[in-house]
């Protein structure tokens, strides 16, 4: 069973692979995005995948995955056939 600590810490990751998400959507597609959910990789890749939607177009759906032990880096997005980046 997980520690109030442990828990504490894996909010942490959360919001913070989140927050980097948005930012990475905004500065690169100029886009605003909602997220949806989330959910932890295996331990050992220290990954984090980040799913939601292009704000105005739930049609646009993306998964991330954020390298929380790399200083949160995006590592590869998937996307719906519909959404194309420009980057």
């Amino acid at each position: 069973m997980e520690n109030k600590q442990e828990k504490q810490q894996e909010q942490q990751v959360i919001d913070k692979a989140k927050e980097e998400t948005i930012k990475y959507f905004k500065e690169t597609e100029g886009l605003d995005v909602t997220i949806t959910k989330h959910k932890f990789g295996p331990k050992d890749f220290q990954t984090i995948l980040i799913s939601g939607y292009v704000t105005n177009d739930e049609s646009k759906k993306f998964t991330a995955s954020v390298q929380y032990a790399n200083d949160y880096h995006i590592g590869s997005i998937s996307a719906s056939n519909n959404f194309d980046f420009k980057h």
